[in-house]
């Protein structure tokens, strides 16, 4: 599977995800939002968390991947 090469933005908590999201929400633009997997707990935000902040924020999810070591890359899209 070929990764999509996108900005990629790494977060490590929902509050910090949010933040962003919120701050970028004027922007039309396509970007990958890198999150911890579940082996690492204290970092860890779930795919529905996730989901659940794109919808709140007017972003559109895509496809998931997974990258290097215990990272997930969520692909996400605005379009306002």
């Amino acid at each position: 599977m070929i990764i999509p090469k996108l900005k990629r933005i790494r977060v490590s908590s929902e509050q910090e995800l949010r933040n962003w999201l919120a701050r970028n929400s004027g922007h039309k633009q396509e970007v990958m939002i890198v999150t911890c997997n579940k082996k690492s707990r204290d970092k860890h935000i779930s795919s529905n968390q996730v989901r659940e902040a794109l919808d709140e924020n007017g972003w559109t999810s895509g496809q998931n991947y997974t990258l290097d070591g215990n990272l997930v890359g969520h692909v996400v899209s605005n379009t306002r």
